[in-house]
Protein backbone atom coordinates (compact mmCIF):
# COMPACT_ATOMS: atom_id res chain seq x y z
CA UNK A 1 0.00 0.00 0.00
CA UNK A 2 0.98 3.62 -0.98
CA UNK A 3 0.13 6.12 1.38
CA UNK A 4 1.02 10.03 0.55
CA UNK A 5 0.10 13.49 2.15
CA UNK A 6 -0.97 16.11 -0.60
CA UNK A 7 -1.70 19.15 1.87
CA UNK A 8 -4.85 18.51 3.45
CA UNK A 9 -5.31 15.00 1.90
CA UNK A 10 -4.06 11.85 3.06
CA UNK A 11 -4.26 9.68 0.11
CA UNK A 12 -3.73 5.62 0.44
CA UNK A 13 -3.72 3.42 -2.58
CA UNK A 14 -3.65 -0.39 -3.01
CA UNK A 15 -4.51 -3.27 -5.79
CA UNK A 16 -6.06 -6.61 -4.43
CA UNK A 17 -6.79 -9.45 -6.29
CA UNK A 18 -10.28 -9.17 -6.61
CA UNK A 19 -13.14 -7.15 -8.51
CA UNK A 20 -14.41 -3.83 -8.22
CA UNK A 21 -17.10 -5.27 -7.80
CA UNK A 22 -16.39 -7.80 -5.13
CA UNK A 23 -14.51 -4.94 -3.23
CA UNK A 24 -17.39 -2.29 -3.44
CA UNK A 25 -19.64 -5.00 -1.96
CA UNK A 26 -17.28 -5.73 1.18
CA UNK A 27 -17.83 -1.89 1.70
CA UNK A 28 -21.76 -1.87 1.42
CA UNK A 29 -22.96 -5.24 2.72
CA UNK A 30 -23.25 -4.92 6.62
CA UNK A 31 -21.93 -8.61 7.16
CA UNK A 32 -19.19 -8.31 4.89
CA UNK A 33 -18.39 -5.03 6.31
CA UNK A 34 -18.42 -6.08 9.89
CA UNK A 35 -15.93 -8.77 8.96
CA UNK A 36 -12.65 -6.84 7.75
CA UNK A 37 -13.29 -2.80 8.35
CA UNK A 38 -11.23 -2.67 11.56
CA UNK A 39 -7.51 -3.11 12.73
CA UNK A 40 -5.97 -6.01 13.44
CA UNK A 41 -7.11 -7.18 17.04
CA UNK A 42 -10.71 -5.01 17.04
CA UNK A 43 -14.05 -6.17 15.91
CA UNK A 44 -16.54 -3.97 14.23
CA UNK A 45 -20.54 -3.66 15.23
CA UNK A 46 -22.98 -1.69 12.66
CA UNK A 47 -26.13 -0.29 14.23
CA UNK A 48 -27.30 1.12 11.07
CA UNK A 49 -26.08 0.46 7.18
CA UNK A 50 -27.94 1.97 4.12
CA UNK A 51 -24.92 2.69 1.89
CA UNK A 52 -26.18 4.72 -0.87
CA UNK A 53 -26.17 8.25 -1.60
CA UNK A 54 -28.29 10.08 0.69
CA UNK A 55 -28.07 7.09 3.33
CA UNK A 56 -26.60 7.07 6.51
CA UNK A 57 -24.47 4.43 8.78
CA UNK A 58 -23.39 4.25 12.62
CA UNK A 59 -20.99 1.54 13.92
CA UNK A 60 -18.58 1.17 16.34
CA UNK A 61 -15.19 -0.41 16.67
CA UNK A 62 -13.86 -2.26 19.33
CA UNK A 63 -10.42 -2.71 20.27
CA UNK A 64 -7.66 -3.63 22.53
CA UNK A 65 -7.47 -0.04 23.97
CA UNK A 66 -11.36 1.08 23.65
CA UNK A 67 -14.27 1.49 21.66
CA UNK A 68 -14.84 4.05 19.42
CA UNK A 69 -18.42 5.33 17.47
CA UNK A 70 -18.62 6.51 13.76
CA UNK A 71 -21.79 8.25 12.12
CA UNK A 72 -20.89 8.17 8.20
CA UNK A 73 -23.23 9.69 5.44
CA UNK A 74 -22.88 9.04 2.24
CA UNK A 75 -22.78 11.87 -0.34
CA UNK A 76 -22.59 9.93 -3.71
CA UNK A 77 -22.67 6.27 -3.84
CA UNK A 78 -21.89 4.73 -7.60
CA UNK A 79 -21.64 0.94 -8.07
CA UNK A 80 -18.72 -0.67 -7.87
CA UNK A 81 -16.44 2.44 -8.51
CA UNK A 82 -17.45 5.09 -5.82
CA UNK A 83 -18.01 5.77 -2.05
CA UNK A 84 -17.93 9.23 -1.28
CA UNK A 85 -19.18 9.71 2.42
CA UNK A 86 -18.39 12.00 5.38
CA UNK A 87 -17.46 10.67 8.77
CA UNK A 88 -18.08 12.03 12.39
CA UNK A 89 -16.85 10.65 15.19
CA UNK A 90 -19.95 10.23 17.48
CA UNK A 91 -21.22 8.92 21.10
CA UNK A 92 -22.29 5.51 21.75
CA UNK A 93 -25.86 6.41 21.48
CA UNK A 94 -24.54 8.19 17.64
CA UNK A 95 -24.92 11.57 18.31
CA UNK A 96 -21.67 13.29 16.27
CA UNK A 97 -19.08 14.78 18.71
CA UNK A 98 -19.51 18.12 17.68
CA UNK A 99 -16.13 18.97 18.78
CA UNK A 100 -14.13 16.82 16.64
CA UNK A 101 -13.58 17.70 12.61
CA UNK A 102 -15.18 15.39 10.24
CA UNK A 103 -13.49 13.99 7.54
CA UNK A 104 -14.62 13.88 3.87
CA UNK A 105 -13.60 10.52 2.37
CA UNK A 106 -14.27 9.19 -1.21
CA UNK A 107 -12.92 5.56 -1.98
CA UNK A 108 -12.61 5.12 -5.92
CA UNK A 109 -12.63 1.16 -7.30
CA UNK A 110 -11.29 0.47 -10.74
CA UNK A 111 -10.54 -3.26 -12.55
CA UNK A 112 -7.53 -3.74 -14.40
CA UNK A 113 -7.05 -5.97 -17.30
CA UNK A 114 -5.28 -8.43 -15.04
CA UNK A 115 -7.91 -9.34 -12.19
CA UNK A 116 -6.83 -6.78 -10.28
CA UNK A 117 -8.41 -3.92 -8.51
CA UNK A 118 -7.03 -0.85 -7.51
CA UNK A 119 -8.51 1.27 -4.73
CA UNK A 120 -7.69 4.77 -4.04
CA UNK A 121 -9.04 6.32 -0.22
CA UNK A 122 -8.38 10.08 -0.05
CA UNK A 123 -9.38 11.33 3.39
CA UNK A 124 -9.24 15.02 3.19
CA UNK A 125 -8.67 16.45 6.52
CA UNK A 126 -9.56 20.26 7.75
CA UNK A 127 -6.00 21.22 7.18
CA UNK A 128 -2.57 19.88 6.56
CA UNK A 129 -2.00 19.94 10.29
CA UNK A 130 -4.85 17.88 10.99
CA UNK A 131 -3.12 15.74 8.44
CA UNK A 132 -0.01 15.17 10.07
CA UNK A 133 -1.38 14.71 13.33
CA UNK A 134 -3.78 11.60 11.66
CA UNK A 135 -0.23 9.91 10.67
CA UNK A 136 1.53 10.85 13.67
CA UNK A 137 -1.53 8.82 15.33
CA UNK A 138 -0.97 5.81 13.35
CA UNK A 139 -3.17 5.95 10.84
CA UNK A 140 -1.42 4.49 7.79
CA UNK A 141 -0.53 1.35 9.94
CA UNK A 142 -4.41 1.35 10.96
CA UNK A 143 -5.26 1.16 7.26
CA UNK A 144 -2.76 -1.40 6.50
CA UNK A 145 -4.03 -3.64 9.19
CA UNK A 146 -7.22 -2.97 8.08
CA UNK A 147 -6.74 -3.44 4.30
CA UNK A 148 -4.89 -6.46 4.94
CA UNK A 149 -8.07 -7.95 6.79
CA UNK A 150 -9.96 -6.64 3.12
CA UNK A 151 -7.21 -8.93 1.34
CA UNK A 152 -8.33 -11.78 3.50
CA UNK A 153 -12.16 -11.41 2.99
CA UNK A 154 -11.67 -11.09 -0.41
CA UNK A 155 -9.85 -14.09 -1.17
CA UNK A 156 -12.75 -16.01 0.10
CA UNK A 157 -15.34 -14.12 -1.99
Amino acid sequence: MSVKIVENNIIFTREFKATAEQIFKAYTDQNLFEKWFHPQGATTEVYESDVQTGGNAFFAIRAPQGTSYTVTQYTEVIQPTLIDYNDYFADKDGNIDQKMAGMHNTIHIEDNDNGVAKLTSVAVLPDPKAAQQLLDMGVEEGMNSTFDNLETLLETL
